[in-house]
């Protein structure tokens, strides 16, 4: 058996082999090389492998692509978590060459003993890949456009204007708060920065669109996430591109751990102390869903009622990190099941549908693809609603 540690970089990566026979000091019996990040070094780096080969790549922005591409060649590729790597930053010495040695010491030490010291990261699919890449320049376009907000509004503030923050982003009032003054630095900076915001609004819409028509291969998915009130079609990809699948937790607590939903707890002695969340999960669920925290509350009476009293002994934040969890948890079973919601309703699921009929026909999907749309408005008794799922069949699958 092959056990290589390979450490990567943007431009060239470091590999390091050993095979069963080399010793346990890891003095001896290894073969170093440098192989560069493109069609050649990666064909010459190819060649060396085995079909019994364990490979172990510390995870960074090029790991995914590069672990895809060697897979057909080794008998597993792992991606390791950066923060379960604790070794490497405590090395003496930190070059590629001993980064390398210590990821494939570390693999060997774990196929050969059969302990799991490190976890494989999941491989996502090209598909939530994708999803994912734009989720995050989508933020990107967010936070540029809160920061061009900001700086609007201090600029009117140092020059003693009391405008509050709903006239200022008011798109109707825009071209007013311009006309204050002509030929000043605050009109000249205003100006700049609401045209530079505006093009970050219409950045951000697009690919507010684009993620939409990139999710259709989970409708079915998005389709039982929405029956639940407070998750929008936005907030319920955002929570497939971060999970993948819901199969392959074990459990609930692990599903909100992973969306960083679920804090540490450390006891020691008499004591315990809760600590933050999961460092080695994706956030970006937890923070659209923490957004809609307020109309789950507002839907379900015995939830807003357990909230209350989680509040009377839990500190406010700890108290809506326990909310989100158990809103977590309820989309974890509902994922795991196939099930809607218990307190669906179809008159309240038109809007969702609508949302969700307008990006597919913004996506020109014909009337014989594949995907699923559950006829959320068809049914409108009772809160538990039979599943019925049937093919996207045009505009009878959306009654008026």
């Amino acid at each position: 058996m092959q056990f290589i540690g390979i450490d990567l970089h943007t431009s060239k990566f470091t590999c390091c082999c050993r095979d069963e026979s080399s010793p346990a000091d890891g003095k001896g019996g290894k073969r170093t090389e440098t192989f560069g990040l493109h069609g050649f070094g990666l064909a010459e780096f190819c060649q060396t492998l085995s079909p019994d080969a364990y490979v172990l790549i510390e995870a960074t922005i090029t790991t995914f692509a590069f672990a895809r591409l060697i897979k057909p060649y080794v008998k597993e590729a792992i991606v390791a978590n950066t923060y379960e790597l604790k070794q490497i930053s405590l090395a003496r010495k930190n070059t590629d060459k001993i980064d390398a040695d210590i990821l494939c010491r570390i693999v060997k030490m774990q196929v050969l003993s059969g302990e799991k010291a490190i976890s494989p990261a999941t491989i996502p699919p090209a598909e939530i890949q994708g999803l994912r890449g734009l989720f995050t320049t989508c933020r990107l376009y967010k936070k540029q456009a809160t920061q061009s907000k900001n700086r609007i509004h201090s600029i009117l503030k140092e020059n003693l204007y009391g405008f509050t923050q709903e006239e200022i982003f008011d798109k109707k009032s825009r071209k007013k708060m311009l006309e204050l003054e002509t030929d000043t630095p605050m009109a000249f900076q205003a100006s700049q920065l609401f045209e530079n915001l505006e093009f970050l609004e219409r950045q951000a819409e697009k690919l507010q669109e684009k993620i939409m028509e990139h999710a259709e291969p989970f409708m079915r998915e998005i389709d039982i996430l929405t029956s639940m009130k407070g998750v929008s079609v936005f907030i319920a990809i955002a929570v497939i591109a971060g999970i993948i699948k819901a199969d392959r937790f074990k459990n609930s607590k692990a599903f909100a751990s992973y969306l960083r939903s679920a804090p540490k707890v450390s006891n020691s002695n008499a004591s315990a102390s809760i600590r933050g969340t999961n460092k080695k999960g994706r956030k970006l669920s937890s923070a659209l869903l923490t957004q809609s925290l307020n109309h789950a509350l507002a839907a379900s009476l015995k939830l807003r009622e357990w909230y209350e009293k989680l509040t009377e002994y839990k500190k406010a934040g700890l108290a809506r990190t326990g909310l989100r969890r158990r809103i977590l948890a309820e989309i974890y079973q509902m994922l795991k099941k196939g099930e809607y919601h218990y307190g669906r309703e179809a008159v309240n699921m038109r809007p969702k549908c609508a949302n969700t009929k307008s990006f597919l026909k913004k996506g020109k999907k014909c009337k014989n693809s594949l995907t699923f749309i559950i006829d959320a408005c068809e049914t409108t008794g009772g809160s538990r609603l039979p599943q019925a799922v049937r093919p996207f069949c045009g505009e009878e699958a959306f009654p008026p």
